[in-house]
């Protein structure tokens, strides 16, 4: 007996050192649980790739007869947003690359045919050197590709009269567009920003309830458009005017905050906020931009509440000003049901 009960203690003892033994970083709950600073720890194993891929789509009908303060008829509104990722982790090196679809259709009374209301394409590739010693900080390189996938048109339910801005100065009234007819601003991928970024970065705060990254550095950003158009319409007028985009270069510093984290099990929230200065001049549309009139901002919030497991409510947020694309703040928000499922 006395045998047997040894050997059992010794298999034991054999058994948990294996298994600590193959998990190197292995650590208490109760120490996650107590982290203040929680710098991301790096995967040394030979499973360095990690691919993700999420589809999520809503859509919604609304039907109005004889409703006061509305327009007899159907709305519809289809969209879809596809995320996937694929990130490499080895040792202090880490790579992160991410590619957002974003496609939403609507059709309204008031329009005949069904139009574009959404559309984005968004490739961001980022490098990460973490420090040795405190490998919450590093040095950073990011690419960062964002577009249109289709064709951008102006409709209108009733006549309009278009006026032309070229970017020389020139003005065009090119007359009387029919309601429901389509005038051609962009084409597919335009306009089209390609930017470069190096820096340093700093994830200080890591946990459910917060977490905290930081980036800082030079940035360089191209913007092609092709000449195309986007509306610029002067309200004291009673013709819409379209002006003409132009391409350009900027360099500049740039900084950006992302701030994200849990309610509940059920709630999770996030804030992106990306502040580029360029230090060159440049023009729009024959007025020279100066000090503070230069800054680009891009904000996305977004609260998400999971309802089942496959079905989700999100309000969504985004506040944006690109001075030489539109020198205009830029707001768009609504809510919106989503059904996603896990690709990968």
């Amino acid at each position: 007996m006395k045998k047997i009960t040894t050997i059992y203690i010794i298999l034991v003892q054999l058994i948990t050192i294996n298994a600590f033994a193959d998990n190197q970083t292995y650590i208490p709950e109760k120490a996650i649980t107590e982290r203040i600073i929680s710098p991301k720890t790096i995967d040394n194993t030979n499973k360095n790739w990690q691919f993700k891929a999420k589809f999520s789509s809503n859509f919604s009908f609304t039907n109005n007869k004889d409703y006061v303060g509305q327009t007899d008829g159907s709305i519809y509104q289809f969209n879809i947003n596809t995320e996937s990722s694929a990130n490499w982790h080895h040792t202090q090196h880490e790579l992160l690359n991410e590619l957002h679809i974003l496609y939403g259709l609507s059709k309204t009374p008031q329009l005949e045919d069904i139009f574009k209301s959404k559309d984005q394409i968004q490739y961001i590739s980022t490098y990460l050197y973490h420090l040795k010693t405190i490998d919450w900080i590093g040095p950073f390189a990011r690419f960062k590709f964002t577009s249109s996938l289709f064709k951008g048109y102006y409709v209108s339910s009733n006549d309009e009269n278009l006026i032309l801005n070229y970017a020389n100065g020139q003005v065009e009234n090119i007359g009387i567009l029919k309601a429901n007819s389509r005038f051609n601003l962009v084409k597919s991928f335009e306009p089209m920003t390609i930017r470069g970024n190096l820096g340093f970065f700093a994830n200080p705060y890591d946990s459910k309830k917060l977490k905290v990254e930081l980036k800082f550095g030079s940035g360089f950003q191209r913007i092609i458009t092709n000449d195309g158009f986007v509306l610029a319409d002067d309200s004291t007028t009673t013709e819409i005017e379209l002006n003409q985009l132009e391409d350009h270069t900027e360099a500049g510093l740039e900084l950006e905050t992302n701030l994200s984290g849990l309610i509940n099990e059920n709630v999770k929230w996030s804030v992106l906020s990306n502040f580029f200065f360029p230090l060159n001049d440049q023009d729009n549309i024959n007025e020279e931009l100066d000090g503070i009139e230069k800054l680009n901002t891009n904000i996305e919030g977004k609260l998400s509440s999971k309802l089942t497991q496959h079905f989700s409510m999100d309000y969504l947020l985004v506040i944006k000003r690109q001075p030489l694309i539109l020198d205009e703040w830029q707001i768009q928000n609504g809510v919106v049901v989503n059904f996603h499922y896990d690709l990968l």
